[in-house]
């Protein structure tokens, strides 16, 4: 005797058997097209023909193995579901088991089958959760478990292809709809009840399923299509619904003809979805004028007429400003048409040569105003005015990258800031000198709501000096140059580690405040998103912190300058944080600082000038010995005014100024002193000897050809005196 588990081994291995079976009856079912009642029983036979003969074993065990095949109810599902590709799917041990598992489990109440374009054939207890192409359901209508007996009476099942709604609406219109509508054996109460809830949603799913699709249609019910007016008007269920669907009909076109008012006042539109609703809103209108002149609305029209409906009359007049506003719609097209070639070409410029197309555009704009019978109010102008502005800082945003900005390149991120600001500046320029333009040679008056038109230009200005600023806190604080950091300054002295930690530190904190900006919610180019200000005030805070570091970090720097070249080199350093204001007061005043320490060094110059007998080597002459001490006094100032000289980034403030003048008041002292020594020396001599000043030292030699001989002068040789000359000191 073999076990149950052995039992439904045997029973699920001829499954295979019944699927293939399932499949040809499946496959003779697509092309009649239908769905015969008797599927179900002609697919259990064909493959109880095609499984082998079992092996004779005891009469009990065939008995139960008999059973179980006779409550199988997997070829009942499987005849019935018809899906593309369902013949070449694979059927697993899963599918079985989910299969069971939904016959036998009252509480599951709907099974779908679906192919997934990536996992293949799937069986589902509930409704996908992406949106296929074709699904069967399977649906339960009584908490039983599901047998071949009660199969039909407990399982509702379908196909449904494409999306939901509109195959919804195909199965409501094609299948119960008329049932329901022909059905005479209810009672009339229940029958105009039931009716009038059925017309009212498939006039909303009508309505929705053609919304999707940007079209307004208007559900028509077919309930008295064949009947004349006179015998409809006597059944007053009837023109109540009728006056329903009519109801249903005024708000559609209400909310189409109200429709203008909302991209009016479209915040984010620009001129090419002005002209995209124009050309919708023309298509709809006339659709709707088509949908008008129908039999069907005509018909209705008629029964409501005869059966004097108050509801006719508001329909009629809409009708007729369906007529107008469709007009209206045709000529509002054709003059804004010229605007989308213009406005198509500007989607592929950079912001800096938008400015050379604004004044053509506006050109156009003022030709539709003056032209155009219906869009030459206000109230239009200044939204298309509006929408352009809405244009111009899209392709703004488009040529402004935020993660470049936040990863260093600050350079590059800068111009494009600078284009988008002198593309928003071009644009108001140039419409003011239109209005002005416009005022003065034209008979019509340009009276347009001009902080409505740039309200957003302005505030999107003001965050792309906002995103400037970041740019260079970045180039300030963490040495972003465009891309790359630039090189760490070295410190010299005791404390260059302890100001180079400093320096790191200032640095990783400013660092901790970019990512915080960074990951701000929102978008940092929406102007309207307020949440900015927050964001940026407190990166505003951090900033200013860290600048409060920087000029302790300064001054801490500057404690041990003891000359000025060690000075200008600290200067130097901290040049590029001068651009802020704050650090300004602080590198000037270090700057004026640097300068005292000149002025000291010159007051020692001056001093040791002011000594009547300067101390001179034993080797050395008076006057030659003076004069050479002279000129060193004037090389160590020379060499502190060259260092002071090249510092180009050294601000121009009074104390330089004074301690220049001083310099040169000295240099002018010192050359006088320097003549005034040689004046002295001169003195001493005869003529002969300055004469003999201008006689060189070498000569060529006269004897030997190519040699140079000493041409002293012999006498003053003997003599031991040597000649003084300015170029020798």
């Amino acid at each position: 005797m073999s076990s149950k588990a052995d039992k439904k081994q045997k029973v699920s291995s001829r499954g295979s058997a019944r699927w293939r079976a399932a499949q040809s009856a499946l496959a003779a079912q697509a092309a009649e097209a239908t769905l015969p009642a008797s599927s179900e029983s002609q697919a259990e036979p064909e493959s109880l023909k095609e499984e082998p003969e079992p092996i004779l074993e005891e009469p009990e065990i065939q008995k139960e193995e008999l059973q179980e095949r006779e409550v199988d109810v997997k070829p009942l599902f499987l005849s019935r579901a018809v899906l593309t590709g369902l013949a070449a799917a694979t059927w697993t041990e899963e599918h079985d088991t989910i299969l069971e598992h939904f016959a036998q489990d009252p509480s599951e109440p709907i099974l779908t089958i679906f192919i997934d374009p990536c996992l293949g054939l799937k069986l589902g207890l509930g409704m996908p959760v992406q949106t296929q192409n074709q699904i069967v359901y399977f649906i339960r209508q009584a908490p039983v478990p599901i047998t071949p007996e009660n199969f039909e009476a407990t399982v509702h099942f379908g196909t449904v292809r494409g999306s939901y709604i509109p195959a919804l609406l195909r199965l409501l219109n094609g299948v119960f709809a008329p049932q329901i509508f022909r059905n005479t054996t209810w009672p009339e109460s229940i029958r105009n009840h039931f009716a009038s809830h059925l017309h009212r949603f498939l006039a909303c799913l009508t309505d929705t399923r053609y919304k999707l699709e940007g079209h307004t249609v208007l559900y028509i019910p077919a309930e008295a299509m064949n009947m004349k007016p006179e015998a409809v008007v006597k059944d007053k269920e009837l023109v109540q619904r009728l006056e329903t669907s009519m109801i249903h009909w005024t708000r559609q076109i209400k909310e189409v003809l109200s429709a203008q008012e909302t991209v009016e006042t479209g915040e984010n539109l620009g001129p090419l979805e002005e002209i995209e609703f124009w050309r919708n809103r023309c298509m709809d209108l006339s659709g709707i004028s088509k949908q008008l002149v129908k039999p069907g609305v005509k018909h209705i029209e008629s029964i409501l007429r005869l059966a004097k409906s108050s509801y006719l009359a508001p329909f009629m007049k809409l009708a007729q400003q369906i007529q107008d506003g469709s007009r209206q719609a045709q000529s509002n097209l054709t003059f804004l048409s010229i605007l989308k070639e213009p406005y198509q070409e500007l989607a592929f410029m950079r912001p800096k040569d938008i400015s050379s197309k604004v004044p053509r555009l506006i050109s156009l704009i003022r030709i539709i105003w003056v032209n155009s019978p219906h869009y030459n109010t206000r109230e239009r102008l200044t939204s298309l005015f509006r929408k352009m502005s809405n244009e111009i800082i899209r392709l703004c945003c488009h040529a402004i990258s935020l993660d470049r900005i936040f990863e260093g390149y600050v350079i590059s991120s800068k111009e494009d800031l600078q284009g988008c600001i002198s593309c928003c500046h071009a644009w108001r320029d140039h419409y003011l000198q239109a209005v002005q333009m416009h005022t003065q040679f034209s008979r019509w008056g340009w009276v347009l709501d001009q902080t409505s038109i740039f309200a957003q230009v302005d505030a999107f200005v003001q965050r792309c000096k906002d995103l400037i600023e970041v740019c260079d806190c970045q180039f300030h604080f963490a040495r972003w140059e465009d891309g790359k950091q630039g090189p760490l300054p070295c410190f010299s002295g005791a404390q260059g580690p302890q100001i180079t930690r400093n320096l790191l530190e200032i640095e990783d904190i400013f660092h901790k405040n970019l990512h915080v900006l960074r990951a701000v919610r929102g978008g940092i180019l929406d102007v309207k998103n307020t949440s900015w200000h927050e964001d940026y005030n407190r990166f505003r805070a951090g900033v200013k912190d860290l600048e409060v570091m920087t000029q302790n970090l300064i001054t801490s720097a500057f404690e041990l300058v003891r000359d000025v070249e060690h000075g200008v080199l600290l200067l130097d350093t901290f040049h590029r944080l001068a651009a802020r204001e704050t650090i300004k007061r602080t590198y000037d005043k270090k700057a004026v600082d640097l300068y005292m320490l000149f002025n000291s060094e010159l007051a020692l110059v001056n001093r040791e000038l002011s000594k009547k007998w300067p101390y001179l080597e034993p080797y050395m002459a008076q006057h030659s010995g003076q004069a050479h001490w002279v000129r060193i006094l004037r090389r160590r100032i020379d060499r502190v005014m060259n260092c002071l000289s090249n510092a180009h980034f050294l601000p121009h403030i009074g104390t330089g100024e004074e301690s220049v003048h001083t310099y040169q008041q000295m240099v002018q002292a010192i050359d006088e002193l320097v003549r005034k020594t040689f004046q002295d020396w001169t003195s001493t001599l005869d003529q002969d000897c300055i004469r003999r000043l201008e006689t060189p030292l070498l000569r060529i030699s006269p004897e030997k050809a190519g040699m140079l001989d000493v041409n002293f002068d012999k006498y003053d040789t003997l003599r031991g005196s040597f000649p003084l000359c300015l170029s020798c000191l």
